[in-house]
């Protein structure tokens, strides 16, 4: 076990390397009175990760009114590593690589039906291509996140299901993928994938209360055979973090007036579930479900922002005005709901940047991160602590 001091200083490394990459321009000053840390305690350890590289100072800020030395800022060094981001669709794959700031590197997409491959071998077979295609960059890669449908617990790196993907049965992610890989790779729910990305986006503001609302409206031929091709997932983002619930299943979603009328989430029946993207009708009896639905969670868990993600944002001259009527239906009050409606950062590219997003996030915290076998670990370091005191020494990729 690693003494209570080296714990100590671990946990203040990884609470430094947050607030820095929260706040861009922050200086050894900032840091201390957000942290409540002694000023000698963070010059230490920022003098520690200067001289890793994995920061840098930047500029000088202004003086106090008491006068004094102006103090430095700091920021990340965005180069020093990256992490690539994997959204899995029936019917296409898209990847985007981030640096340390969140920077957007390189992106991809591309049509990927599995075409009844086995799930394990279809995604080493394209992780290994992404891995071949940023071969000039492998050595600083930190992590992959792979983002998909269906009940994941992150933590665990443990799928339960996912019928977008076919799998019926529990499939541990950690076995099959990342310590086959030799590098960290989680997999995570598409849905609380985009509230990571959110999170990502608004990092160092105030936006820490939202719901995500992912509306999948397919049309492909591969992607229609999913209850009609229409697909709702929801994330929660609870005090500034995401709430993955007590079993790693919130946010999985089916209409509250849903009585046995179809195979998918919400009333329409299969019939009606094809023709939505082509009769307007249908898809307002569709739009005014869904919010009635999302109204009451907003509501009763007073959250302040609702962003809302997926093919749905084409309609949303259509679903906007729904949604705001339902708030207000469903609210008892005379006060007006404060919860302001916002639409993706990231665009078409939600699922995948929330992916790289969420990797992002883990580097840069306390939390169980499933570098070998997090099971039996007793000491819980962050990556980037391991990576800053170790170096880039990870195994090689394409491992057995």
């Amino acid at each position: 076990m690693a003494s209570a001091s080296k714990r100590n200083r671990v946990m203040n490394r990884s609470r430094i390397l947050r607030v820095i990459w929260h706040h861009p321009g922050t200086s050894r000053v900032d840091i201390a009175e957000r942290l409540g840390l002694d000023k000698s305690t963070v010059s230490s350890v920022v003098a520690e990760l200067l001289q890793s590289g994995i920061i840098r100072e930047i500029a000088h800020g202004e003086a106090s009114p008491q006068g004094g030395r102006r103090p430095v800022k700091l920021e990340l060094q965005a180069d020093y590593g990256f992490v690539l981001g994997v959204e899995l669709q029936p019917d296409y794959v898209r990847a985007v690589l981030y640096d340390l700031s969140g920077g957007l590197v390189r992106e991809w997409e591309h049509e990927r039906p599995r075409n009844g491959q086995e799930f394990e071998f279809y995604l080493l077979t394209l992780l290994e291509e992404l891995l071949a295609d940023i071969e000039d960059l492998r050595d600083r890669l930190v992590g992959i996140g792979v983002a998909m449908g269906g009940l994941v617990n992150s933590i665990q790196n443990v799928i339960y299901r996912s019928i977008p993907m076919n799998l019926s049965e529990q499939y541990d992610f950690q076995t099959g993928i990342a310590e086959k890989l030799g590098i960290p790779v989680i997999a995570e729910n598409d849905a609380n994938a985009c509230a990571w990305g959110e999170l990502t986006a608004h990092r160092g503001t105030m936006v820490h209360d939202f719901l995500y609302l992912l509306v999948q409206l397919r049309e492909s031929p591969s992607g229609r055979h999913l209850y009609g091709g229409i697909g709702v997932g929801i994330g929660i983002a609870i005090n500034g973090t995401l709430y993955p619930g007590s079993r790693f299943t919130a946010g999985e979603f089916r209409s509250a007036f849903w009585d046995s009328q179809g195979s998918g989430q919400f009333t329409l029946t299969d019939g009606e579930a094809d023709l939505v993207t082509t009769d307007s009708a249908i898809r307002q009896r569709l739009f005014r479900e869904l919010a009635r639905n999302v109204a009451l969670i907003i509501n009763v868990l007073n959250l302040d922002h609702l962003f809302i993600g997926g093919d749905v944002r084409k309609y949303r001259d259509e679903l906007t005005p729904i949604i705001e009527e339902e708030l207000r239906r469903n609210w008892p009050y005379e006060t007006g709901v404060e919860c302001e409606i916002c639409y993706s950062s990231y665009g078409h590219q939600a699922v995948v940047a929330g992916a790289a997003s969420m990797m992002l996030d883990r580097l840069f915290s306390d939390q169980i991160f499933p570098l070998g076998d997090i099971r039996n670990r007793h000491e819980r370091e962050s990556v980037l602590t391991q990576i800053t005191e170790r170096g880039f020494n990870l195994d090689p990729v394409g491992g057995s």
